[in-house]
């Protein structure tokens, strides 16, 4: 469960960053503060680490419970 909460906690952080960056159509004016790297994370990179995320949590729950077991 915390590294499901975590990985919530990621996403909830990195889309208000995407969303700000396909909102501003300009470039950052000299004297604004960097960018974050999240910027630049390409959204299909993000999607299938969730994925990849939710499968890996799958599989140890389903092993936890001992289904599918040999």
């Amino acid at each position: 469960m915390p590294v499901a909460l975590l990985g919530f906690t990621m996403l909830a952080r990195w889309l208000p960053v995407h969303r700000a960056r396909t909102a501003a159509a300009t470039g950052a004016a000299a004297g604004q503060q960097p960018e974050p790297a999240e910027r630049y994370f390409p959204v299909p990179v993000v999607a299938g680490h969730g994925l990849f995320a939710v499968v890996t949590v799958v599989l140890v729950l389903l092993t936890a419970l001992k289904i599918g077991g040999s």
